[in-house]
C-alpha cells in the first residue's frame, strides 16, 4: 500500500493501526505513522476510503488542507484557519522547552526546571 501511495504522488501515511514493510517504506523514503508495527499483510485490513475528505483517527477530526505534523515522538493535526496562530504558540513553547536543557544540565534536577519554567 506505502508503495502503491507513494508511486501515486502521496507525501506519506497515517494509519489508525498497524504498519508492516518498514524496510521497503524506508527505502523508497515513504514516512509512515502508525500505531506501531505488525507482522500481518494490509490484504483484507485496510481499504482506501477516500482523497481530500474528512477523517477521524484516533478521535481527532481531520480535514482536508489541514496540515499534519509528525515525527518520531508521534502526530499532530493542525487545522488550516488556525495555523499561523498554532505556528506562534508552537513556536514559544519550542524556545521555552531549548531554554530547559542547560538549566536541567547545570542543576540536575527536573523538578527545578518545572518550578522555574511551569512545564517540561
Amino acid at each position: 500500500m506505502g508503495t502503491a501511495m507513494f508511486s501515486r504522488g502521496f507525501a506519506g501515511a497515517i494509519i489508525d493501526g498497524g504498519v508492516r514493510d518498514l524496510p521497503q517504506l524506508k527505502k523508497i523514503g515513504f514516512p509512515v505513522y502508525a500505531t506501531g508495527p505488525v507482522p500481518s499483510t494490509s490484504v483484507s485490513h485496510y481499504r482506501f476510503g477516500g482523497m481530500n475528505v474528512p477523517v477521524v483517527c484516533d478521535g481527532v477530526k481531520v480535514a482536508p488542507q489541514d496540515i499534519i505534523v509528525a515525527d518520531q515522538d508521534g502526530v499532530v493535526v493542525v487545522p488550516r484557519d488556525r495555523a499561523p496562530e498554532i505556528l506562534i504558540l508552537a513556536q514559544h513553547l519550542d524556545d521555552s522547552e531549548h531554554s530547559m536543557y542547560p538549566f536541567i544540565e547545570k542543576f540536575h534536577s527536573i523538578e527545578e526546571a518545572v518550578k522555574q519554567f511551569g512545564r517540561i
